[in-house]
């Protein structure tokens, strides 16, 4: 049997294809904008969608901002674009974005908790509904790698419980990662992992002209742990600046081999990061991971 490669992987974005979760998060958002100011559907839906152009406009202003750092940004990060409307009805820099802001402060402490809100509430209720969203494929995939000796590790700022639940159906168990060893079974899970989470020194790189925060404590934790010898994701500030920055400072556990999701909103500053001193690989689909393992297994 080949020699054992560890795979750490992102979840949402490079297993499954998040489009219909995130438009039943847009589409929550406006109802309960809708229910908070007594304005029309259509109203609302015009509104929502100009708040929306404007933030895409400016995306190193707009993403998933945590103590007062962009730990992701707009353009590269499906999941931020609700978050970053929220981030423009907060500042009220229009007249309806005035209103809907008053609006939910009448049952809100703040916009961005109501935005939070309308998240999670959305994400819990998506998962009851369906059995899964993964891509097609996704199965195969997996089955292939695991004959190929791979122990697959999904590290993910979703439920764990999302990528047990999804897998079972299609035959596959995930054991909790954090409560077994590195190694001890091929598919295991970090639910909640926290790469969003920043440490204090600021650090950041450079990625096609765009900063990147690299110091991620949580997400560093994992990836010590693990010592992946490969790392895929799809949101480059989360998923791979860390990894970048370890490899790039010859740290034990960086991974030999990184590759970033080509999706269809995958800005151009990402594209330009895939070259030899940052990111390897741009992977069209999940599939393109087994010919990655073979690569790494030649080298």
């Amino acid at each position: 049997m080949a020699s054992p490669i560890t795979f750490l992987s992102d979840f949402d974005g490079v297993w499954t294809n998040p489009w219909r979760e995130l438009q039943e998060v847009h589409r929550t958002v406006q109802r309960e904008l809708q229910r908070l100011s007594g304005w029309s559907s259509s109203r609302v839906e015009a509104s929502y969608a100009s708040f929306r152009q404007a933030v895409l406009a400016n995306p190193e202003g707009h993403g998933w901002h945590l103590d007062g750092s962009f730990s992701s940004y707009v353009d590269e990060d499906y999941f931020a674009v609700p978050t970053s409307v929220g981030q423009y009805i907060e500042r009220a820099p229009c007249e309806e974005s005035s209103a809907l802001k008053q609006a939910v402060l009448q049952e809100y402490p703040t916009v961005l908790g109501f935005l939070d809100e309308c998240y999670h509430n959305t994400c819990a209720r998506f998962r009851q509904q369906v059995e899964h969203d993964l891509v097609d494929g996704a199965a195969e995939v997996l089955t292939q790698l695991l004959e190929q000796n791979v122990q697959v590790v999904f590290a993910t700022n979703a439920p764990a419980e999302k990528v047990v639940d999804w897998f079972a159906p299609l035959g596959f168990v995930v054991k909790d990662a954090q409560s077994t060893a590195p190694g001890s079974h091929p598919l295991r899970v970090y639910g909640r992992a926290g790469k969003q989470f920043l440490g204090a020194s600021g650090e950041q790189l450079d990625f096609g002209g765009r900063m990147v925060h690299i110091d991620r404590p949580q997400y560093r934790a994992i990836l010590e742990r693990e010592a992946p010898d490969l790392v895929v994701g799809d949101v480059l500030s989360l998923d791979l600046a860390l990894p970048v920055a370890m490899r790039l400072a010859n740290h034990p556990a960086a991974p030999c081999a990184l590759g970033v999701m080509e999706l269809e909103h995958t800005p151009q500053w990402v594209r330009d990061s895939v070259d030899a001193s940052r990111i390897d690989y741009l992977l069209p689909h999940v599939s393109a991971v087994a010919a990655i393992i073979e690569d790494i297994r030649e080298s």
